[in-house]
């Protein structure tokens, strides 16, 4: 990978076609589209790629079957669509996942309406469907999960839609941007938006390691911040209306509660909220209040907590979730448009729109049309540029380059002393970036040992994440690169091992180590929702005081 310093005076020397603004999934899939079609292309954020929203989600691609009832036939068929396409580029990232929807007594869906809804999800899908859906008895129900509370069960609704990684996916845009030839950073805040003859030219933006100050001219500036959009609106333009209503939304990661992916309604409020596996863990959310605090500072709180665990409970009782169990929690805004009403029934359509200093945004939207989002705002840059370029070709190409480009015979001495199943994992994730993987345990057969006892990650593929994957912070690493934090360990077992290689294969100071690993802690602490009893407080509390002290 070019040296980060050489990136950024390509930031300050260069004239680029298009600066886009904001490093999630949006952002990095408009890179992805406009360096495709030949345009030169910088992109900045502020974090870590999908640092913000884009790695807070339910971790689906999904056709979004609960629209259906709000007569959003036009959004379920393009995500539909959009899934089709996401699985035939990304087939690693983007899987099928088998879901039900339990109907019990008293619930707001009776079963006409769940066959209903299946039959229409089908038809929309014109032969692009996961998997047929329809409608089991409460004896094939309970069959088909033994977890589901049987008091009340009439039955559930059986479909099929796509999980994913969502962090991998933004970063797989992002690497592959790169590789046609954009120049994206992350850890680069915008300061400002400069203007001239009365038209936004310019961003000036702050290396936030260094606190050195650039500034990148483009011709259209792209304003993809997702709910951070309206303030970077304002920077263009000081009178710009208020176009985002934010929510927030939360997911706690507990043991695996169901084989199945669950997509239940809440007694409480009739909410829909998912509980879906998650590799041997169980995802549950999301949750969706008001903002109540900073974008940059969202986390669960106990009530948030206490309220997913008790519809868990009611609908998976075999595992009596207590709040002793919640390994981990998570909470990020979804950038919707400003609506009235119940935030339930909010449009998640997209927009965009150009400002009259030229400043482009796009805003609203889901996860699960990203590309198609990025394609119309191309569209949309190639309009304000007047150029004739290649059409968007981003349906059409793999996001990974092809791992059968690579001849395994040259690795053999590496690959035999790997299990066969890791050899096919590390193909599977990184592609022909298993070149560089193999290349690094030729010259140090040591790293092809598990990072971590708990984990399969190899320490040979933390590094990569480090040189080849823009992690600059350990966070990126256990929380982004890998599940790690995420986990009953939470990365903290790697954690002192993680700086060392930092430090040797990054040149990061020690005192800057120092902080990270302060900034790593705080970030497991708003992940324990602000309650003692959770288990990640003592865990956390534990390792500051016997590893961290004498590090920092």
């Amino acid at each position: 990978m070019i040296p980060r310093r050489v990136l950024l005076d390509r930031l300050d020397r260069q004239v680029f076609d298009v600066l886009v603004i904001g490093g999630g999934i949006v952002g990095a899939g408009i890179a992805r589209d406009a360096a495709m079609r030949g345009l030169s292309v910088a992109l900045v954020e502020q974090g870590d790629f999908a640092g913000g929203t884009s790695s807070k989600t339910s971790k689906l691609i999904h056709g979004g079957l609960r629209y259906l009832e709000q007569g959003r036939l036009k959004l379920v068929a393009e995500s539909i669509h959009e899934r089709s396409i996401l699985r035939t580029i990304a087939p690693d990232v983007v899987a099928p996942l088998s879901l039900l929807l339990p109907i019990y007594a008293g619930t707001s869906r009776p079963a006409w309406k769940v066959r209903a809804g299946l039959m229409l999800y089908d038809l929309l899908a014109a032969g692009r469907g996961v998997m047929r859906g329809e409608l089991l008895g409460k004896v094939q129900a309970s069959a088909c999960e033994p977890a589901l509370a049987t008091d009340g069960l009439l039955g559930a609704g059986s479909y099929g839609d796509c999980q994913m990684d969502d962090a991998r996916l933004c970063l797989l845009n992002i690497l592959q941007s790169v590789s046609f030839g954009a120049v994206c950073l992350n850890y680069v805040r915008l300061r400002a938006l400069i203007k001239a003859r009365g038209h936004v030219q310019a961003g000036a933006v702050e290396d936030i390691f260094t606190g050195q100050a650039y500034e990148v001219r483009a011709r259209v500036v792209v304003n993809a911040c997702g709910p951070w959009s309206d303030h970077v609106r304002r920077l263009s333009d000081p009178a710009a209306q208020t176009r985002l209503a934010p929510t927030k939304g939360i997911h706690l990661i507990v043991p695996r509660l169901a084989a199945h992916g669950l997509f239940v309604e809440a007694r409480r409020d009739k909410r829909p909220f998912f509980i879906l596996p998650w590799g041997d863990h169980s995802l549950i959310g999301t949750t969706e209040s008001p903002l109540d605090g900073p974008l940059e500072a969202l986390r669960a709180e106990v009530s948030e907590v206490g309220y997913l665990l008790e519809e868990a409970r009611r609908i998976a009782p075999g595992a009596a979730l207590a709040e002793k169990d919640v390994i981990a929690t998570f909470a990020g805004a979804r950038p919707l448009l400003a609506f009235a009403g119940s935030s339930n029934a909010a449009s998640r359509e997209h927009v965009i729109e150009i400002d009259r200093f030229g400043l482009l945004s796009i805003m609203g939207g889901k996860y699960t049309t990203y590309r198609r989002m990025a394609a119309q705002t191309v569209d949309s840059v190639v309009r304000l540029l007047s150029r004739s370029v290649d059409r968007c070709l981003t349906d059409r190409v793999a996001l990974r380059e092809d791992a059968a480009l690579m001849s395994l015979a040259r690795w053999q001495a590496v690959t035999d002393t790997l299990a066969p199943e890791t050899t096919a994992r590390l193909i599977s994730r990184y592609g022909i970036g298993c070149l560089w993987l193999f290349r690094l345990l030729e010259q140090d057969p040591s790293l092809s040992k598990p990072a971590c006892v708990h984990h399969p990650y190899l320490a040979a593929e933390l590094i990569y994440a480090i040189q080849e994957e823009f992690a600059c912070t350990v966070t990126d690493v256990l929380a982004r690169r890998t599940r790690m934090a995420w986990s009953p360990c939470h990365g903290l077992d790697v954690l002192p091992v993680l700086v060392g290689w930092f430090e040797r294969y990054a040149r990061v100071p020690h005192q800057r180590m120092a902080k990270q690993v302060d900034a790593y802690c705080s970030f497991l602490g708003r992940a324990k929702a602000s309650h003692p009893t959770m288990g990640l407080s003592s865990t956390v509390g534990r390792y500051m005081e016997e590893t961290l002290t004498p590090l920092v």
